[in-house]
């Protein structure tokens, strides 16, 4: 037997949903991924053989299609992502640590959370510097599209912020506002100061976010 072996529907929907990334996976397609490479970047420590697997297993469940999209069964468990999002922003047992903390995933977040309307009329790259981790990352943002770079593509940078990855973290989060984030003794942001001034209003954060939950912070 594979399965709980137990008629509770709460039993029955872990069989399907209960192994490890599966409900992750799910969460991707949810936010928008639409293909195999974009569920990895969102999910940047699942192995390849692993994330294949749990897809298999989502379609013969019906869950998701040959096409990387929900089915209708697959999309109706958005309120019980959102539900376990509510729990773990209220629950001490599931706060923020150290071993939690990815800057991959977290950048990708970010591009993929772009207020586009927000943004000025010229493409503005802005680069972030994990100073914590020595890593680095370059945000190209315009009005017709957002790219996330891992390596410096030679483009001029107009806004540099350096900060520790659990800061960046934390404001990302809706844990902290963007006031709080450059009040941080260790965070510094350099480059263009009228940029800099519109910058807060183009990311839209966290889509489970305290705020975006109706959870108080």
């Amino acid at each position: 037997m594979t399965g709980y072996g137990q008629f509770c529907a709460v039993a029955r929907a872990l069989d399907v949903l209960g192994e490890r990334w599966a409900l992750l996976v799910v969460r991707e397609l949810l936010l928008g991924a639409s293909t195999f490479t974009e569920i990895r970047r969102g999910l940047p420590r699942i192995p390849r053989a692993t994330l294949s697997a749990r897809l298999r297993a989502l379609r013969a469940a019906g869950i998701v299609d040959d096409s990387y999209r929900l089915t209708e069964a697959g999309v109706a468990l958005a309120p019980v992502v959102r539900e376990l999002a509510r729990w773990a922003v209220a629950a001490e047992s599931a706060a923020l640590t150290e071993d939690d903390l990815d800057t991959a995933a977290l950048t990708w977040d970010m591009q993929r959370r772009i207020n586009v309307d927000a943004l000025p009329e010229q493409t503005v790259v802005v680069a972030v510097d994990f100073t914590d981790r020595d890593e680095k990352y370059w945000l190209h943002l315009s009005r017709t599209g957002v790219n996330l770079c891992r390596q410096d593509t030679g483009a001029p940078v107009d806004i540099w912020l350096a900060a520790p990855t659990m800061a960046v973290t934390r404001w990302w989060l809706g844990e902290q506002s963007w006031a709080q984030l450059l009040r941080h003794p260790d965070v510094h942001v350099h480059g263009d100061l009228a940029l800099q001034r519109q910058m807060h209003r183009w990311f839209a954060r966290y889509v489970f976010s305290p705020e975006a939950l109706g959870t108080p912070s």
